[in-house]
Parts: structure tokens; sequence; C-alpha cells
């Protein structure tokens, strides 16, 4: 196959040349492309959710097993260092996968990149045992993977259709939520091995991820772009959300959401273990149970509302239902104290996310301020995931602090928690542009 032309610096593009490489994709995708899009989504969260949800709560206990606001303490530092990177990688990462000129395509390049960089960063949480050590070795994980993670997603702009999206979506989500289950049995079953815990996942997503960016149709950028001065990398981060509300509204829905649900993930072991009473070894089993029903009822919603919102050509009922019921959902686990409760609010929780990640990402690419620039808006909208994903771990312990010096106030967390998932609903019900 003849290779692309290489881009000349001096030419100037056509409109028509701008218009045919930015246009919306029309054709649907093929299976070949979804399964080892899905593949590639399942076995990269393996590696990086493990830790984001289990194992560095499980390492914080290892490392502090009878002082309970110690753990607490170690899990916001080392939670929290590494997602306000992803903050920032995501963005850089979605503009510059945007700019990339180079023959293998805009995205594919940066799958790889990132995947590595991501592997390298777990290598030293798995390896090291100090705080401050395994806090640097997140942050290098966290900003790997994003830097994989921005085109992953831009991917969905560049290559979906709309008619497609809401399905695709909810796949997605099914195979990020199967790689929590999945992460929450390997930490259950690697509980003592915590080096293998944290490096083995990542073998099998540089495989899948490396597979996906061959089979991906990625287009050379051969349209030499504006050069990027620092006021425009400033811009990088930064959508008006007067000239876009329904782009805002959304990503101010997404981020009370994700803060809602990371108030309580980054603690749900140690609640078990501190709210309900169980040891450790009884508090990783558990969860690894109630994480499959969560996950179960999450793949039956989320396959139903992805099919639901293509057929009805509707987002916004779907995005406020769905939220609102999982702030209910968090709401409820403020006066659960049972395991058989928990497991009850976990199926709520879980079908009520289900819906809502099938959907809502579909209604963010609707309303994409720029398909042009669909890695760095869509950059632009993941801080909407890893802004709360880094303030959660240093908010909780305030709410767990209050009233109780060893930072056991959960149910104080849950009700923060749950009242912002409810706002987060509301807020959709104002966008405009999407049914």
């Amino acid at each position: 196959m003849a290779e692309p032309p290489a881009p000349s610096k001096d030419r100037r593009a056509t409109q028509e040349e701008i218009d045919a490489f930015f246009a919306p994709p029309l054709q649907e995708v093929k299976p070949l492309f979804i399964a080892s899009y899905l593949a590639a989504q399942l076995f990269f969260f393996i590696a990086l959710m493990g830790p984001a949800v289990v194992s560095i709560q499980n390492k914080a206990m290892t490392l502090f097993p009878d002082d309970t606001a110690a753990q607490a303490s170690a899990v916001s530092q080392i939670a929290g260092l590494g997602a306000l990177g992803a903050v920032f990688a995501n963005v850089i990462f979605g503009q510059v996968s945007d700019r990339t000129m180079w023959r293998w395509g805009r995205r594919r390049p940066w799958l790889v990149i990132g995947i590595l960089g991501m592997t390298v960063g777990l290598v030293i949480m798995g390896l090291t045992n100090t705080v401050p050590l395994v806090a640097i070795g997140w942050l290098v994980a966290q900003i790997g993977a994003n830097a994989a993670l921005a085109p992953f997603v831009a991917v969905l702009s560049d290559q979906v259709p709309e008619f497609q999206r809401a399905r695709i979506s909810s796949m997605i989500s099914i195979a990020q939520n199967l790689a929590v289950l999945a992460a929450t049995y390997l930490s259950n079953g690697l509980k003592n091995n915590l080096e293998v815990l944290f490096i083995a996942p990542a073998i099998p997503a540089i495989l899948f991820m490396v597979w996906f960016a061959f089979v991906l149709p990625d287009k050379q950028l051969t349209i030499r772009p504006p050069r990027l001065d620092l006021i425009g990398l400033l811009k990088t981060f930064w959508v008006s959300p007067i000239k876009y509300p329904d782009y805002a509204l959304a990503w101010w829905g997404r981020f009370l959401i994700t803060l809602c649900s990371f108030s309580f993930t980054t603690y749900r072991l140690m609640y078990l273990v501190n709210r309900v009473g169980l040891t450790k070894d009884e508090g990783l089993s558990v969860q690894a149970t109630s994480v499959l029903i969560y996950t179960i009822a999450l793949m039956v919603a989320s396959f139903l509302g992805g099919q639901l919102s293509d057929r009805l050509h509707r987002r916004k009922a779907f995005v406020f239902l769905a939220s609102a019921l999982f702030g209910v959902g968090v709401l409820m686990l403020a006066h659960t104290t049972t395991v058989s409760g928990f497991y009850m609010v976990e199926a709520v929780m879980g079908l009520a996310y289900g819906v809502y990640i099938s959907v809502d990402l579909a209604l963010v690419v609707d309303v994409l301020p720029n398909p042009d620039n669909a890695g760095k808006d869509l950059g632009v909208f993941n801080i909407a995931n890893a802004l709360p994903q880094s303030l959660a771990p240093y908010m909780a312990p305030f709410f767990l602090g209050i009233g109780s010096p060893e930072k056991m106030n959960y149910p104080a967390l849950c009700y923060f928690a749950g009242i912002c998932a409810i706002i987060g609903g509301v807020l959709a019900i104002f966008i405009r542009k999407v049914k």
C-alpha cells in the first residue's frame, strides 16, 4: 500500500481538504474494530483500575495495619497525586494527538507510548514500600495511562458514526466495569503478593492495546496545524462555558457524579472494615462479591440503556434519571451496616451507573464544540473524570473526620457524595442541543 504524501511545511490546505479530513464518520464500524477496541479497553482498565479502586487501599492497609488515620492519609496522598497528574496529562495529550503528523497517524503512536509509560509507573508501585515512592509511581502510571486514554477516547469521535455511539459507548462502559470486577478478584487472589498484583495485569494490557493500534484505521494528518505557543497551550485547558453552555453542563454533570463515585470507591474496602466491622480478608471477599453484583446490574442496564437511547434518539432523560438514582443509592449507603444491605445498595448503584455511562459519553460527543479538535475537547472533558479523582481523596478525610478523630464518619461522606450526584443529574435537564 502506498504511503500518504509527506506533509509540506509551506503548503496551505484547501477548505475542501480540511472538510474532507475532519468530516464526521458516516460508515458503520466493523466487528473487528469493535472487538479490538473493547479488548484494549478491558485489559487497559484491568491494569489501571486495579490500583485506583482496590490495590492502593490494600497497599495502605499493609503499610499501616493498625492505624486507620494513617491508612486514610496514605490513600489520599497516593490517589490524589496520581489523579492530579491525570488532569493535566489527558488534556495535553489530547491536544498533542490532535496535532500529531507522524506517518503512523494521530492517535496510534500515543496508544503505544502511553501504555508503556503506564507500565513503568505500575512497576514502581509494585516494587516500593513507602508512601512517597508509591505516590510517584501512581503519578507516572496516570500520566502514561492518560497519554493513551486521550487518543483512545477521541477514536469514538473519529471513527464511530452518531447512530452507533450510544451502543458502542455502552459496550465500552461494560468492558471498563468488567475490568474493575476482574481487578477486584485479582486483588483478592493476590492480596499477599502486591508486586505481582500491580505489575502482571500490565502485560496483557500492552498486547491488546498494540493490537488495537494496528487495527485502528488511523489517518495521517497532512494539514499542518497552526503553531502552538504558550497562550495556545494554556487555552488547551479551557472551553468557554458561555460560548458552549451544553458542553459546560455535560462537563459539570460528569464532574459531580465522578466526585460522588470516587468519594466512596476510594474508601470502599476501608468502609467494609471500619463501618461494617469485617476483617481485611473478609472485606476483600465481600468487596469482590459486591463488585460482581454491581457489574452484573451495570451490564444489563448499560446494554438496555444504550439500545433505548439510540432507538429513541434521547439522551438527557436517561442521564438525569441515572444520576439521581445513583445519588439515592449512595444516600442509602449512609445507613447500611450489614453485608446484605451493602449488596443491595451495590445493585441499585450498578443499575443506575450502567444507564448513565451507556448514554453520557454519547451525549458528550454530540455536544463537542469542535469535531476538528475532538482529542483536545475530550481531553478538557476528561478533567471532569480526573479532577474529582484527585479531589475526592483530599476532601473525603474532612467528612470522615466530622466528630470522629479516627476518620470513620462514613455517613457524612455518603450524604455529601449522594447530593453531588443528584445535582449532576439535574444539570442534564438544561442541555438544549440534545434531546
